[in-house]
């Protein structure tokens, strides 16, 4: 089907970040899970929890519009899962692994933040008042685990000890650790 108007281009963005919130479920779950950092921990949970609730309310707009949800995949986010992926495959040490499911983190907030703002924009213009209150909801919600994740990440002293030449190996070991 050919796209023509902003109603489309709206539905077809909805969409999108409906599905890319049910994969991000899972992940925000694992990442929990790979942390032994409380305040790791309590950031991905309470932001799975507010993710459920942001669900609901693309929902509620999907409703208003007269359409069902759909869950398809949502490339933006299916590449961050897939580079989570690949990092994991090389086996980085916990702590590294904690800092990076952080960056992670605030990659994927930053995506969604614009696929927020944009989508607000669209239903300003199409005068959906209901739907642009929620989307800003959500949007606060965003933006407020970007920050936490960025106060989590500026917390981190990361080190890199260099090999012991004297014992003839190529060991190098990196670690990170929050203050």
């Amino acid at each position: 089907m050919a796209m023509h108007t902003i109603e489309q281009l709206f539905e077809h963005e909805l969409k999108d970040i409906y599905s890319a919130e049910h994969a991000l479920l899972d992940v925000l779950e694992q990442m929990a899970d790979e942390s032994s950092d409380r305040d790791i921990r309590k950031a991905f949970t309470q932001h799975r929890k507010e993710t459920q609730a942001q669900i609901k309310r693309l929902e509620r707009i999907f409703k208003s519009m007269g359409q069902k949800p759909q869950v398809e995949t949502c490339p933006g986010i299916e590449g961050l899962i897939k580079e989570k992926k690949a990092f994991v495959r090389e086996k980085p040490a916990a702590e590294l692994l904690e800092y990076y499911n952080v960056g992670a983190g605030q990659k994927s907030e930053r995506y969604e933040i614009t696929a927020y703002e944009n989508l607000i924009d669209m239903a300003d213009k199409l005068e959906m008042h209901d739907a642009v209150a929620l989307l800003e909801q959500t949007l606060q919600e965003e933006e407020g685990a970007l920050n936490r994740l960025k106060a989590i990440a500026s917390e981190f002293d990361v080190t890199e000890e260099g090999a012991d030449e004297n014992v003839g190996t190529e060991k190098e070991e990196t670690t990170s650790s929050r203050r």
